[in-house]
């Protein structure tokens, strides 16, 4: 393979990461057009995925993309879209020889563009740095086969594992500059999940700051079984919060003054344990559009959700005091040690400690 087939694809990749978080429910892509080993245009998914990334290139290529080179991150589309597939614009502008770093899982795609391509005599190369576009979009390959959201989870815990004190006194245990990190993994998340006692324990606002001002306002999905949440709470106070979905098994008087607030009460039957499923929720989610969710809770949900096999990934900040045997412990019955994790990256932020693991 050409060197500068590896530096065009990518540069595609490149382009594409900066915009990582903006077009949930879709992927991100990057679209490279080179002509005579020079760039022609670029173009990325736009916010919530549309136009599509080859249509933003040959847009602003016109007519110097006959003849061209594409390299693109993921499978041009197959289905059709406001201008046609993305497939049929590339046939339409005259290009030559395309790069594809991977396949697109969508049923609606998957292979069929890249065999539109070889039908139609483009010169057709897949598979160049696929891995980079599966890591990136780590969410949408993962949703697209589960039917379930991609699902992090975030904590703070001192270093023998607590994740608060007994009586919940002290607000913070990472400190400021974790914090800080903290809000970058919440901006580059579609929605946070958390639970009615998270919300009447702490009362958080959930939202991205920076420099300690609001910058955005994420959906919130709400685990309430028994409709608990207070009219108090700050997440239902947010004028600029556009969505809050609230799953419960009550119905009561309470849930129209909610839907009065802008929520969407979904409403589920218990199983045999008097619980809320918690496959089923997810798999309610997942067919509400969101595919990538943030938990924000604690151990005992944690716990529930790793029971369940619903974790893909693991933010831990970890501080360097200890909380004590009374303090409340990041997990219920279950060490953390006997977690099946792959350490993916580990940063330091003055006495704390930054992982971020995959779970197997």
């Amino acid at each position: 393979m050409n060197s500068s087939h590896i530096k065009f694809i990518n540069q595609a990749h490149n382009i594409a990461s900066r915009h990582f978080g903006s077009t949930f429910p879709n992927p991100v892509v990057g679209c490279i057009i080179a002509k005579n080993n020079k760039i022609i245009s670029k173009g990325v998914t736009f916010k919530s995925g549309r136009p599509h990334a080859e249509e933003v290139a040959l847009k602003k290529a016109g007519t110097k993309a006959k003849g061209a080179s594409m390299y693109v991150t993921l499978e041009p589309c197959f289905h059709n879209s406001i201008n046609g597939s993305c497939s049929d614009q590339i046939l339409r502008a005259g290009i030559k020889e395309i790069f594809i770093s991977s396949t697109d899982p969508d049923k609606r795609t998957n292979g069929k563009s890249i065999k539109k391509f070889k039908l139609n005599k483009i010169v057709t190369n897949t598979g160049i740095q696929k891995n980079k576009t599966y890591e990136l979009n780590k969410f949408f390959f993962i949703s697209l086969k589960t039917r379930k959201p991609y699902t992090k989870v975030k904590m703070a815990i001192s270093n023998d594992e607590k994740i608060a004190w007994h009586d919940y006194s002290s607000k913070w245990i990472s400190n400021s500059v974790s914090r800080i990190f903290a809000h970058k993994i919440r901006e580059k998340s579609q929605a946070i999940l958390t639970t009615s006692k998270t919300i009447i324990k702490d009362n958080p606002r959930l939202t991205i700051r920076k420099k300690n001002k609001e910058t955005k306002h994420l959906p919130i999905i709400v685990i309430d079984r028994n409709l608990k949440i207070p009219f108090e709470a700050k997440i239902l106070k947010d004028r600029y919060r556009k969505r809050i979905i609230i799953f419960t098994s009550k119905k009561n008087n309470k849930m129209k003054k909610l839907k009065q607030l802008g929520c969407e009460i979904e409403i589920l039957k218990k199983n045999k344990n008097g619980m809320l499923s918690l496959n089923k929720i997810f798999y309610r989610i997942y067919k509400l559009k969101i595919r990538d969710v943030l938990v924000e809770a604690g151990g005992i949900f944690f716990t529930n959700l790793l029971k369940n096999n619903l974790v893909n990934e693991f933010h831990l900040f970890r501080a360097n005091f200890n909380i004590g045997k009374n303090g409340k412990p990041m997990l219920i019955k279950k060490q953390f040690s006997k977690l099946n994790l792959s350490l993916i990256n580990k940063k330091k932020f003055r006495n704390n400690f930054y992982y971020k693991y995959y779970i197997r």
